[in-house]
């Protein structure tokens, strides 16, 4: 662990509403990533199911907005809500969005704005609880600090483990890349919460320590945990705070993991070992978490198993407890519970065993020692060593161990709890509820925000013409919300034509305008002298033309200018194809890794910080110059940037036509860690980031002459099969380069649904039969390059969980790698798979059997078995053969293919195309394969049709491999299709035929008919 470099310092609590009463009852959400129910344990779970449960108990009305949605870790999400409902909350399961997010993190940012959008269209809360961690209300308090939404709502943050604190105190970096800006938005939940409540001092003087801006209304106050409602069974005789117990059992209590010292905890245990003084019993009592880094990345289970191999005592893991069931464990008899933890924020093991009286040693981390009472401090703390550890051990085997106090009454805290909501309830009921709001965040700033709104809220748009095209788009756009004035700024000679028409047009339409020559300046340096010159109240700066302004832009402006001076200003935008550039803040490590931070180039600088800021910088660069200036003002003036969450612009241009990733925009927006006094830190700025573009390959790189600058890249492992081995397999992943599609095969009953970085995705059905499916997953064409995409395709019943994983790395435009310890199945493998499913299971005799089985199961649940039945008989039975066994089945299906080849012709150009004889010998069949081309130009795809009664129900192209079709000529392996068997081929009266499209000419073998369930060649 680290040792801290800052002191801890106090801060007040709510004590002074322990008690209080009152009629009047709140509408409270409780916003979180994690509770009780759909998690099986946690701190923010256990925390937020408590105050839910406790606050319902007391009249206030109570809902939880799952931020994960609908997924939990048992039982079913439908399950939880009737749960939840029966002691009066009412759970939600957030629905994550479906839009194309061009930003820092679309994963979690989906849910950022999903989680605004949701308490938007919401009745009126008057409290809004959520924790900073992963960041997902950030949005919804840029909006109330805004003045847009929420204004009568008072948002209460809980610090929990911010990803910053935990990488720190484990020593570990940042593994999860889009972690980065979650990291981001945790910090600004805190910055911008109402009121911010800790359950350590500690962790609020780290938040400090690092650069956290903390609320004037920060409190540390004990987690609410409402002991009374959880159902432990105590075994042991009655056993209070202070006793000595003597035991032999040790517990391990907490997730199985570093952060909490499963190393550390085993090494005691092979210390005690060496000394012949060991315990008689070892359990570890958790979830296991991730692998072990200083252990070769070995798993938990692995690691607790080679170094059992060394005790000569009892060991239990015990990983599949819900929290009540945990607790009786401990509580069933005298055990010593450890928690060698190497950070904590204000754990809950450490709650839990202090209520329940349960002797423990724990590491003298974090907030810990804040639970505890001082004079226990010695006998139940440790510094975090293996060596220290194991002397505590020691006597506490050989002396007996005192069961520690706790610094509080838990009693007392419940009634702080839940007096603090009484008086928010009575204040907001006899109060105005804005001006109770502003008094209990900060009466000061109350004061403020009464002497801001007396502004006016004038707004001068800058805008910069940097071409022709776009230009009068964008001055019509201003129309529908106009500004006060706009200033039109001319560098460039060529657009000084441009110029005078767009100030001609805006004044016709009755709106100040002027145009500002700077011929031949730099544009840092125009856009400096025109905003030192207004006279507006803010000024919105727009580099170039390309972003227009949406509908009320200017009137949530305005409305922001008043409630806020002291920050910088933009906003989502809306492109084509359900796309949206979502800026997140000035956060500088997203901006530079992967851009879009800040977002486009319209920004809103309030008038009084226009001196302070010092303006752009002087140079004549297209892209980057605002971005710069943005994060320049957060890095030296902690002025941040809050993002409207609307889409008040708009573009009706591409990606590329607003933002480029070019050496000098990469190059600006890196400049605030650049210039810096330390030139390692100045050399690490300068290295080329995968978000700048300058770590990947260009296209071409990976292909070859005959590979289109359209055509998918796919690079796969080359050595490895991508055939099923596994014939039974229930879920298989594939992948079709050619469409750059990924293939699900799943076979039998339950749930379908595939997760990019743990965001659920819209798969498309490409075929059914039966209980066996086949979907498909198209790759969106605007994932950013040199992202990585773990994917995974889960079949959920009611016995299991079966999940297949393959991650997608894409290098370049239209190229991909794909990666996966399982196997990768080609576009042939996954439609066999599920083909073979669907004819097997049609075969008479293994239907016959599968029906049969199912009749045995039915009568077996009727009938009670012969307690007598004779064993050799029933070996017998167990062993004999259907009478048509799958292997006689599949010999006769050979014979047949003997003699239709003997019998079958062939018709039709061979120029073309053909559909070999042996693709026509399924039963059933739900495809027809052969091959297309146009030998005179082989790089032609060829489109295949297929008609039913002269009606085209089917079309194919040519572009699949398929090696069997390449035995005469190797060439023609590249050429192969598949065609659907539509249901209305499946006619005896219907003739299906087989086309090639480009001259209407029939295939080789293209006129068929069904017949005996086969199609047939005529």
């Amino acid at each position: 662990m680290q040792v801290d470099a800052f002191a801890v310092e106090d801060f007040p609590n709510l004590a002074k509403y322990a008690g209080y009463t009152s009629t009047s009852k709140l509408r409270v959400c409780i916003a979180t990533e994690e509770i009780l129910g759909p998690v099986r344990n946690g701190g923010i779970a256990s925390t937020y199911y408590h105050l839910a449960k406790g606050l319902a108990a007391r009249g206030h009305e109570v809902h939880v907005l799952y931020l994960k949605g609908a997924r939990v870790e048992n039982e079913t999400p439908q399950h939880w809500i009737k749960h939840f409902a029966e002691f009066g909350v009412t759970l939600h399961y957030l629905h994550h969005t479906s839009k194309t997010i061009i930003g820092p993190s679309h994963n979690w940012q989906g849910r950022y704005d999903a989680a605004y959008n949701w308490l938007k269209t919401q009745k009126k809360f008057d409290v809004i609880h959520t924790s900073e961690w992963r960041g997902g209300l950030i949005y919804a308090l840029m909006a109330k600090k805004l003045g847009l939404a929420f204004q009568e709502t008072l948002f209460i943050v809980k610090t929990s483990s911010p990803h910053l604190w935990n990488r720190h105190y484990q020593m570990q970096p940042i593994a999860k890349r889009d972690l980065l800006p979650a990291s981001f938005a945790e910090q600004k939940c805190v910055e911008l919460g109402d009121i911010v409540i800790g359950g350590s001092a500690h962790l609020l003087c780290f938040m400090r320590h690092v650069g956290y801006r903390l609320p004037s209304a920060t409190y540390v106050q004990p987690n609410i945990l409402d002991f009374s409602e959880v159902n432990v069974i105590d075994r042991r005789s009655p056993r209070r705070a202070g006793e000595k117990v003597h035991t032999q059992e040790l517990t391990f209590f907490g997730r199985l993991e570093m952060r909490k010292g499963i190393e550390l905890f085993c090494t005691a245990l092979d210390l005690l070992e060496r000394e012949g003084i060991s315990p008689k019993a070892v359990n570890f009592l958790g979830k296991y978490g991730e692998a072990l880094p200083n252990q070769n990345n070995e798993k938990v289970a692995d690691f607790i198993r080679r170094k059992a191999k060394n005790w000569s005592f009892e060991v239990n893991c015990v990983t599949n407890l819900n929290q009540p069931e945990a607790l009786s464990f401990l509580c069933s008899r005298d055990m010593i519970a450890v928690m060698p933890s190497l950070i904590e924020n204000s754990t809950m093991a450490v709650y839990e065993t202090l209520e329940h009286n349960v002797p423990f040693i724990a590491t003298n981390v974090g907030g810990t020692s804040e639970l505890i009472d001082s004079q226990d401090h010695s006998s139940c703390l440790i510094e975090p060593t293996a060596f220290q550890l194991a002397e505590r051990l020691k006597h506490a085997l050989k002396d007996g161990h005192q069961i520690p106090r706790a610094s509080f009454s838990n009693q007392e805290n419940l009634k702080t709890w839940y007096g603090f909501h009484a008086y928010l309830a009575e204040t907001f009921d006899k109060k105005s509820v804005n001006d109770s709001i502003a008094k209990l965040i900060d009466p000061s700033l109350f004061n403020a925000e009464h002497r801001q709104k007396s502004i006016i809220g004038n707004l001068e748009v800058i805008v910069l013409l940097r071409e022709n095209e776009s230009a009068m788009a964008f001055v019509t756009s201003l129309l529908a919300d106009p500004p006060d004035t706009v200033s039109v700024l001319i560098t460039d000679p060529a657009l000084e034509d441009a110029g005078f028409e767009v100030v001609e047009y805006l004044q016709n339409k009755g709106i100040s305008s002027k145009l500002c020559r700077f011929i031949g300046f730099p544009a840092g340096e125009a856009f400096n002298h025109t905003m030192d010159a207004s006279e507006a109240d803010a000024c919105i700066l727009c580099d170039g033309t390309a972003v227009h302004f949406a509908s009320d832009f200017c009137a949530d402006i305005r409305v922001a200018i008043q409630r806020q001076q002291n920050t910088l200003f933009s906003s989502f935008v809306e492109l084509p194809d359900n796309k949206i550039i979502m800026p997140i803040g000035s956060d500088v490590v997203s901006e530079v890794v992967f851009g879009n931070s800040v977002g486009a180039s319209v920004v809103c600088v309030p008038k009084n910080l226009i001196e302070q800021l010092g303006g752009l910088q002087p140079y004549d660069l297209r892209f980057g110059l605002l971005q710069e200036f943005v994060l320049r003002a957060s890095k030296e003036h902690g002025i941040d940037l809050l993002v409207i969450p609307e889409c008040r612009l708009t573009s009706p241009f591409e990606l590329e036509n607003i933002i480029q990733n070019n050496a000098h925009a990469s190059y600006l927006r890196s400049m605030p860690l650049i210039e810096n006094d330390n030139i390692a830190y100045r050399k690490l700025a300068l290295l080329p980031h995968t978000g700048s573009g300058s770590l990947k390959f260009q296209s071409k790189l990976y292909r070859d002459k005959k590979r289109r600058d359209d055509e998918p890249i796919w690079l796969v492992h080359a050595d490895r099969s991508r055939k099923l081995g596994n014939r039974w397999s229930k879920v298989a992943l594939g992948l079709d380069e050619s469409e750059s599609r990924i293939l699900c095969v799943a076979i039998g009953p339950g749930e379908r649904f595939l997760s990019v970085n743990g965001t659920e995705q819209q798969m498309s059905l490409l075929s059914q039969a039966g209980e066996a499916t086949l979907h498909f997953f198209d790759i969106p064409k605007d994932w950013p390059e040199g992202e990585r995409y773990n994917i995974k395709f889960h079949l959920v019943n009611k016995d299991r969980t079966r999940t297949q994983f393959i991650r997608v790395i894409k290098l370049s435009t239209n190229v991909f790698a794909a990666v996966s310890g399982g196997v990768i199945l080609d576009r042939d493998a996954a439609e066999s798979m599920f083909s073979r499913h669907d004819a097997l299971f049609k075969i008479p005799g293994i239907a016959a059997k599968k029906l049969q089985s199912s009749l045995d199961i039915e009568e077996h649940k009727v009938t009670e078995p012969a307690a007598n039945l004779d064993v050799a008989t029933a070996r017998f039975q167990e062993r004999r053969r259907p009478f048509l066994s799958v292997g006689r089945v599949l010999s006769m299906l050979r014979l047949k293919r003997k003699f239709l080849r003997l019998l079958r012709g062939y018709s039709g150009s061979p120029i073309k195309a053909s559909i070999p004889p042996k693709e026509l010998l399924a039963l059933n069949p739900t495809h027809v394969e052969g091959w297309a081309w146009d030998r005179r130009d082989t790089s032609k795809k060829i489109s295949v049709v297929l008609e039913v009664n002269g009606v085209v129900l089917a079309e194919a192209k040519a572009d699949r491999y398929a090696e069997r079709f390449g035995s005469r000529n190797k060439k023609l392996a590249q050429h192969g299709f598949m065609l659907l068997v539509p249901k209305e081929a499946r006619d005896e009266s219907a003739e299906v035929t087989v086309k090639v499209k480009e001259d209407g000419s029939i295939v080789r073998n293209g006129k068929l008919k069904y017949l005996s369930e086969m199609l047939v060649a005529q």
